[in-house]
């Protein structure tokens, strides 16, 4: 009888997995210079202030939505000053219902603001988007 290596029982006298290997912890450690989510939440309220970026609600209750997502690969999505803006929970929800006509006005939202030029534009934009 041929041996393959598989045994749906133990063998007497063990209580282990017979291939049981130890693999290290998967969380991504943060660098000293990442800032954490709260930390982002303020720099971008000092960048835009405390209101929806489409809307124009006043907060508090406003979420700190990342442009670029988290699972969107090539390193990006993370919780950083130039890729997240503030927005109410009614107009959170529209975004991610339309991310092809959001993200990249959005994007140039941030490309402006980041060269120090005017947005007005483009705010215009994202708020008739949003109408619609």
């Amino acid at each position: 009888m041929y041996d393959f290596g598989f045994h749906p029982a133990p063998k007497p006298g063990k209580t282990e997995r017979r291939n049981k290997v130890e693999t290290p912890s998967r969380k991504r450690k943060k660098k000293e210079s990442e800032l954490t989510k709260e930390q982002v939440r303020e720099e971008v309220k000092k960048r835009d202030g405390n209101w929806c970026l489409i809307s124009g609600k006043p907060g508090p209750g406003l979420h700190l939505h990342r442009v670029e997502y988290g699972g969107m690969g090539g390193g990006g999505g993370k919780y950083e000053v130039w890729n997240c803006v503030l927005l109410s929970n009614e107009m959170h929800q529209i975004v991610h219902s339309n991310k092809k006509v959001f993200m990249p006005l959005l994007i140039q939202y941030l490309n402006a603001k980041k060269h120090g030029q005017d947005p007005s534009n483009i705010l215009a934009k994202l708020r008739s988007k949003a109408k619609e």
